[in-house]
């Protein structure tokens, strides 16, 4: 289908919309205030059960051990003895005021902290750190029972009676952890979206000059949040709070890019034709299919992570992806027919700006003039860049993904560097299915002599000598019994080798039991290979749905391919930079790369679509080309300007990964933007993918 015939289509949509414009706006607002409504019911996940499908090995092992042993969650409490001011002495946690301290906190910690179950204390031979760790009771509800754990030991952490200057107190644990981690990224998060907006407003104005051109792009982008986050709502879906902020930041760019592509539409209509309603009508014509087709493409980049075994991602490449689709329904609907409302016609036209428009078409002629230098280079930079992924890792380590810049992260360092306490552990549960198996001296000997095998483990933490490694416990049947090793560092590709080798040590002893491993690093190993997995199969779908959708939509198997060469260099580009900066991937910056791909193949469309409808109309590629430069580059820039602007808002977090996302982001729409406008003038040129020329 010819580009002219669709456009007639979006022409009857234009007039529907400027004849029906009262009627549409009040279903528009009725439908949002319906939608809306849920966002009092939405709330966040804080919790790792999102990672995990049920029947995954990890959640299996993880219900196994709560089932026969307990939970296996708990809290620990560091106390670190520092010296006095007026004191020669070494600072000592056997002093009899930390002596006191301890016994008060054990109290507390027994009688305030939800589902504690009994606590035990160990010191160093220095007798400078003492350790205290509170077993918890099996949960009710994990995720809660977690949050309210976690949340009694920070205020506890808080209180004044714990406060001093002869010693320092320092918390762990998973419960902990986690509400010391959300504590941390929330202010951050908020921040950003709050940057964020501010940078959309300004965008906006600078690129509109307009105050409608700020005020009903802005307000299309409420209703969009409003509608999707209210459903979110009254479907109860719980969204990663980590990982939140990203369909929020995508809306809010997205909006101004199809915003702009439509303003500027109409102003070069209106300029021309001096009349409000047929510029209206032409703004719809001309930008519809291209900008409702870079939505589908953008949906099917975010959709490719149902594809992906972690229901977290699932959630918020949903999200995101709806995110997109109701952006586009209300700028489409909500611009047109609000901008419908204003003067019909100038007695004045402004003139219009043709400086940028000039200087693009002549950056056109350049790279029409240098076509082989641009293929050449275009090659070179794929290698290098193509070189650098190979570097490219997986790491979810806390410390990596979040930055030493936050208060938890410093403390949690201070944690591992310690001599008793640990961040990361595992348990290796021995499962015979005999009763009273453990009652045989042969097979406790066998836990020991497995205990000094995980003790050589180059994870496995050692104080003062000996090895962290202990048999935990064991079932009321004496059937099952479990191994608890700490590790005394984070190292994704380490702690892989470290949990394989302990099973198979374990199995040796026990060649007839069942062998399984859970913890807490059991839990994020798991969620390193489940994000590389999810990478390459969201990277491989992304990039067959998206070339299908451009084949079909130019009806034409070359013309998409074409579409989809430009847009290898933006993924190439950003897996290099983070394999070359020893970046490693993490939950945020792994959703980058699709969602790069999604947008970076709107400036394509856009591009190749005018290109083929300047084509049909003159018949010369040529002049096409240089007319599309002319046209819609000036809209390719800024919202790519735009775009990059949003994701930099990210930049000013100290926590890692959203600075890393807003980094990678940035470099990957620039580097697409710099592609459309060199190689895909240039494969159009030397492919002539439209047909046969009619003119020269």
């Amino acid at each position: 289908m010819k580009i002219l015939q669709i456009n007639k289509l979006f022409n009857k949509l234009g007039n529907f919309q400027t004849n029906h414009r009262a009627g549409i706006l009040i279903a528009v607002i009725l439908f949002t205030l319906l939608a809306g409504a849920g966002i009092l019911r939405f709330e966040f996940s804080f919790t790792n059960d999102g990672w995990f499908l049920e029947g995954d090995a990890a959640k299996v092992n993880a219900e196994k051990f709560r089932k026969h042993f307990g939970n296996d969650a708990s809290v620990v409490m560091l106390v670190t003895a520092k010296s006095a001011e007026d004191s020669t002495n070494a600072a000592s946690v056997r002093d009899s005021v930390i002596i006191e301290l301890r016994d008060t906190l054990s109290r507390y910690m027994l009688s305030n902290i939800p589902l504690a179950k009994e606590i035990h204390t160990i010191e160093n031979s220095k007798g400078t750190e003492a350790l205290l760790h509170l077993s918890l009771e099996r949960y009710s509800d994990p995720a809660n029972d977690a949050a309210k754990i976690g949340r009694a030991v920070a205020d506890l952490l808080e209180r004044p009676e714990f406060q001093s200057d002869r010693w320092d107190l320092n918390a762990g644990g998973e419960p902990y952890l986690e509400v010391s981690k959300n504590d941390s990224s929330m202010p951050q998060a908020a921040r950003s979206v709050v940057i964020g907006v501010f940078i959309m407003i300004f965008c906006l104005a600078f690129f509109t000059r307009n105050k409608y051109g700020v005020m009903i792009p802005f307000m299309a982008t409420a209703f969009a949040m409003a509608s999707v986050f209210g459903i979110c709502g009254w479907l109860s879906v719980k969204p990663d709070f980590t990982l939140f902020t990203l369909p929020m930041m995508l809306g809010m760019a997205l909006s101004v890019g199809y915003s702009i592509h439509y303003i500027n539409s109409f102003k070069q209509a209106y300029q021309r034709l001096n009349d409000r309603k047929p510029a209206l009508v032409e703004a719809v014509t001309e930008t519809g299919w291209p900008i409702f087709f870079t939505v589908m493409t953008t949906v099917a980049s975010m959709l490719s992570f149902l594809f992906v075994d972690m229901p977290v991602l699932k959630i918020v490449g949903s999200i995101c992806a709806a995110m997109v689709f109701a952006v586009y329904l209300y700028v489409i609907i909500l611009v047109p027919i609000l901008y419908s409302y204003g003067p019909q016609s100038r007695k004045t036209p402004k003139p219009r700006d043709e400086h940028l428009e000039n200087f693009l078409e002549k950056l056109g002629t350049k790279a029409l003039n240098f076509k082989l230098p641009i293929v050449l280079i275009s090659i070179v930079i794929a290698v290098v860049s193509a070189i650098g992924c190979k570097d490219l890792k997986v790491n979810m380590d806390y410390v990596e993904m979040f930055g030493t810049k936050l208060p938890f992260v410093e403390r949690l360092v201070e944690l591992m560097d310690s001599e008793l306490a640990n961040v990361y552990s595992y348990n290796i549960m021995v499962d015979t299915g005999e009763p009273d198996a453990f009652k045989n001296p042969e097979n406790m000997l066998a836990m020991d002599s497995a205990s000094a095998d995980l003790s050589s483990l180059p994870l496995t933490k050692i104080s003062e000598g000996k090895a962290r490694v202990m048999i935990g416990g064991v079932t009321d049947d004496f059937s099952m019994a479990y191994i608890h090793v700490e590790l005394k560092e984070w190292n994704s590709k380490q702690v892989d080798i470290d949990i394989d080798s302990a099973q198979t040590l374990v199995r040796k002893y026990f060649p007839k039991a069942d062998v399984g491993v859970e913890g807490y690093a059991v839990e994020q190993s798991s969620m390193n290979n489940k994000l590389v997995e999810g990478e390459i199969k969201s990277v491989c779908i992304s990039f067959v749905v998206i070339a299908l959708l451009l084949i079909a939509s130019f009806m034409s198997i070359k013309t998409g391919l074409i579409g989809m060469i430009p847009n290898v260099a933006p993924i190439l580009v950003i897996g290099g930079v983070m394999g070359a900066c020893a970046f490693s991937m993490d939950m945020m910056t792994m959703m980058v790369i699709p969602m790069a791909i999604g947008i970076a193949v709107d400036d394509t469309i856009h591009f190749v679509n005018h290109s083929k409808l300047c084509f049909e109309r003159c018949g010369n590629y040529r002049e096409s080309i240089l007319a599309t430069f002319r046209d819609v580059g000036k809209s390719m820039v800024s919202t790519t300007v735009i775009l990059c602007m949003m994701f930099l808002a990210y930049m000013v977090s100290p926590v890692t990964i959203f600075f890393r996302v807003g980094l990678m982001a940035t470099i990957g729409l620039v580097t697409a933007l710099v592609a459309d406008f060199t190689i895909t003038p240039v494969l159009i040129m030397l492919t002539k993918p439209f047909g046969k020329e009619t003119a020269k």
